[in-house]
């Protein structure tokens, strides 16, 4: 199968790029790389050059490897550089001007064929494109997977308005990259974020923003096999980021994202006392955890009811959203594993202890009832066999 991408642009030099870059320069496909700070661009591409000449003196990689990866990389400041670029990719900060002003000169510069994704966070791919002439060519696109050592995904949104064809052109341009190609409909924001905000929502209600709590939340998980973890994530991308992105999902889904003052006060005073409130009664963990794998399970369940994604795509993107080494399946394998009306009672108990805020989707409840003439499943457990 031949790729419908020849050249790929990538517009900003983050910590969000760096990964993607690596990954389609060692897939062979030219790469440029624009970011409009010029001191910026220069230190991404200095680390990415003493990156490939540690891989040289390690023996991962011959000198004409090296110089071939370097010779597809060319670094710019100026959009015109991406003329012959067929696919774009826009990482930069979520922000609505800036990313509006990126989208706007991408599509001056770029030819009618040529496709453009957007990263975004708390913006939405149609609120983007309504400010383009040509909205069809726009999709929100995401990196998944644990960087820097791999990458095992691109998640593709699309818009209300964006051409099958974009999305057919991305999935296809994954796959020749050896990533699953996740497709999804808006939603709003997509599957990844999604469930990395119920993740954060879930674990600031149980802890009262107790970081003394999530860390012994988070040891408990990665003993479970768990990579991506709640408190470690907060404090890697940031109380505004967090705070950004329950807000962004509260708006769309209500209590059901804790959002607004009191949540922003819970997640502030756990950013200033990293030992711990001291308020939180840590009750057992290994319960707790139970109840937020519970959450993520039930969300998983909601976003397929949506009809945002498909089952295999969501129980994908669950797996290597956490990283979890439960042999190869995600959060919904998982539950099928365990017995969907186990995991119905298990949600219902939970709903009542957040007061209807976590609900039961209406596909959890029919696989639910269908499962009651079952055999009794065990007691609810997120330790796979082994544990």
């Amino acid at each position: 199968m031949k790729s419908p991408v020849q050249k790929i642009g990538i517009v900003g030099a983050n910590r969000y790029s760096v990964p993607l870059v690596q990954w389609v320069l060692l897939k062979g496909y030219p790469v440029v790389w624009l970011e409009r700070d010029f001191e910026s661009l220069e230190t991404h591409l200095a680390d990415f050059r003493n990156g490939i000449e540690s891989s040289l003196q390690s023996g991962k990689m011959t000198h004409l490897m090296k110089d071939a990866v370097l010779d597809l990389l060319s670094g710019t400041t100026q959009f015109a550089d991406l003329v012959g670029c067929n696919l774009v990719m826009e990482m930069t900060p979520d922000d609505l001007e800036e990313k509006r002003d990126v989208a706007r000169q991408l599509e001056s510069v770029l030819s009618a064929d040529a496709w453009i994704g957007v990263s975004l966070e708390t913006l939405t791919v149609s609120q983007l494109a309504s400010y383009l002439r040509s909205p069809d060519r726009l999709f929100g696109v995401r990196p998944i997977g644990l960087p820097p050592r791999t990458l095992e995904g691109l998640e593709i949104l699309s818009g209300l308005k964006t051409d099958r064809e974009a999305v057919q052109a991305a999935s296809d341009f994954a796959r020749m990259l050896e990533l699953f190609p996740a497709v999804s409909r808006e939603g709003p924001g997509g599957v990844v974020n999604r469930l990395l905000a119920r993740g954060f929502a879930e674990a600031l209600d149980q802890s009262g923003g107790d970081f003394l709590f999530l860390s012994r939340l988070d040891t408990e998980l990665h003993r479970r096999g768990w990579e991506t973890l709640p408190g470690a994530t907060m404090e890697k991308i940031g109380e505004r980021n967090v705070q950004r992105l329950l807000a962004f999902f509260h708006r769309f889904y209500g209590k059901a994202f804790p959002g607004g003052k009191e949540s922003d006060a819970r997640l502030h005073s756990g950013f200033l006392d990293r030992k711990g409130m001291g308020s939180q009664s840590i009750r057992n963990v290994s319960d707790l955890a139970d109840q937020w794998i519970l959450s993520l399970t039930n969300e998983c369940v909601q976003i397929v009811s949506e009809g945002v994604s498909s089952w295999e795509t969501v129980d994908n993107l669950s797996r290597l959203t956490f990283g979890l080494r439960w042999e190869k399946g995600g959060l919904l394998e998982w539950g099928g594993d365990r017995g969907w009306s186990v995991v119905l009672t298990g949600v219902w108990a939970l709903s009542a202890q957040t007061e209807g805020r976590i609900w039961p989707s209406a596909l959890l409840q029919l696989k639910g009832i269908s499962e009651r003439s079952a055999p009794e499943e065990p007691p609810f457990s997120a330790r796979r066999g082994g544990d």
